[in-house]
This record gives C-alpha cells, structure tokens and sequence, in this order.
C-alpha cells in the first residue's frame, strides 16, 4: 500500500511539474529555433516507428508511371523539395524541419516504396508535409512513387522535358486556387 501511495505521488508530482513547463512556455515551439537534441531524437525515432509500423498496411506499392509521376511531382512536390535545375521555393527555407532532400537519393535509399507512398499519402504532422490523398488518387501518388527513384538521377534537360517545365525558379507558394 505505501508503495502504491508514492508512485501515485511521483506521478502528481511528475504530472504537475510537466504542467508548470508547459504552462509557461519553457519550451520555444518557433519554428526558427532549433530542437533540443533530447527532443530532436524523440521526435525522429517517433516519426521513424510511426512511419514502419503504420506503412505494413501498404503491402505493395502500386505500379506507377514515372513519366505521370514527374508531372506530378513538379506540381506538387517541387515547392519543398526542389528539382534538378530548379530550386524550391523561399517559403521552404522557413519550414523546420527542413523539407527532406530528394535529389540527393537519400531518401529513395533509406525508405522503401511502400513506406514512401504511405508519407505521401498520409503526410507527417508538424512538418509541413501534407497528406495528398486528399487532393491526388492512389493511382497518382504512385506514379510519384514510380519516379521518386529517378530523380537523383536525372539532368535539368532531361527534367524539363519529362515535365514540360523550364528552368525557373519558384519564387512563390503553389496556387491554392480550385
């Protein structure tokens, strides 16, 4: 019975003081400061299970079209995350954490497909990647899917002409018109 009476104090006093750091700001949530690195770990080893475990509902990712893809991509995706010969926009250079970096093939290494297409489909909280299985079909996110691997791979030249872009770069947040 004592025992029971001081864990259910040490969790009071745990709880109450959790309520005074939060209370008073302790922690500076801007997205121009930081995390600390306590925090920082927390947060990816978080996002890393979430995105592991909650992806095996996706047991294959659906085939693709990469050429669909690219258009896709330099609708969406370009924005945040660049392409060759093309920079993403100022406003990404603001968000925190930053956009992650998809030409450098890190990514497309790092995660398998179907993980991919369940961040695309699903966005990630906190961090400006949105969940686009409300503005694209599965059909879609997988032809983003099917060229994400492509992408470190390829030159402008061959970029502007899977896209039908030009060099440009983008000065300015996607159009949010219907």
């Amino acid at each position: 019975m004592k025992m029971l009476l001081t864990v259910i104090v040490f969790l009071a006093l745990v709880a109450g003081a959790g309520a005074v750091f939060v209370w008073n700001g302790f922690y500076d949530i801007s997205a121009r400061v930081p995390h600390w690195d306590i925090t920082l770990e927390a947060i990816e080893v978080l996002r890393d299970r979430s995105i592991i475990v909650n992806s095996q509902a996706v047991t294959e990712t659906p085939p693709g079209d990469p050429a669909k893809g690219a258009r896709l991509y330099h609708e969406a995706c370009i924005y945040c995350h660049a392409a060759p010969g093309n920079s993403a926009a100022p406003f990404s250079q603001g968000l925190y954490p930053a956009p992650a970096n998809l030409l450098s093939g890190q990514i497309q290494e790092e995660w398998k497909s179907t993980q991919l297409y369940w961040i695309v489909e699903n966005g990630i909280k906190l961090t400006g990647m949105p969940a686009f299985e409300s503005t694209y079909d599965k059909e879609e996110i997988a032809d983003v899917i099917a060229f994400l691997p492509r992408l470190p791979k390829i030159s402008p030249t061959d970029y502007e002409q899977l896209t039908g872009s030009s060099h440009e770069h983008h000065g300015g947040a996607p159009s949010c018109s219907p």
